[in-house]
């Protein structure tokens, strides 16, 4: 199911005869676009950037190059994509099935807030550790802790985040 909703459709005729400020107007709701031309396609890409969206356009052939070329992010098909297109794509799917696209998605937003949290707690773990050192160079006053200590510590406290940021399926890589 494309959609919840009763969708507004707009083909590439209707929106020839659009203005901008229509065209603006139009893109808050919920729209299925029909029969567009390579210069429609590129129409549409100008005017969701311009109202400040992240645009993905999907094509496979000649005609979708140049909105693919302008879209944030461009996905070609793979398969039955023409050597154009995939010239112009950001992200090639290889079998031509967005359900893999869908499920990289996942996966890089899982790896990068993983990564995110990682950096947070090394941080906070960290600058507390090498704060006395800073103290003991700038104030001349004895060490807390040995260095060895600071590495036995950093070892056990470390390892465990680190392992979290390794695949969750190592077979699929």
């Amino acid at each position: 199911m494309l959609t919840t909703r009763n969708p507004l459709i707009v083909t590439g005729g209707e929106l020839e005869t659009m203005t901008d400020f229509e065209l603006q107007g139009l893109l808050e709701k919920e729209i299925i676009y029909a029969r567009m031309a390579p210069d429609h396609k590129l129409r549409l890409v100008a005017a969701y950037q311009a109202a400040g969206e992240v645009v993905a356009v999907t094509g496979d052939g000649v005609n979708d190059a140049p909105a693919l070329r302008k879209a944030d992010v461009a996905v070609a098909m793979g398969m039955v994509g023409t050597d154009v297109a995939k010239e112009a794509a950001d992200v090639i799917l290889t079998d031509d099935n967005f359900g893999d696209f869908v499920s990289a998605i996942e996966e890089g937003r899982a790896v990068y807030d993983n990564l995110r949290k990682f950096i947070t707690y090394i941080f906070s773990s960290n600058v507390p550790e090498i704060l006395p050192f800073i103290l003991a160079a700038l104030f001349n006053i004895p060490l807390a802790l040995l260095v060895i200590q600071i590495l036995a510590i950093d070892l056990g406290t470390d390892l465990l985040p680190a392992l979290a940021l390794g695949p969750r399926n190592p077979s699929r890589m």
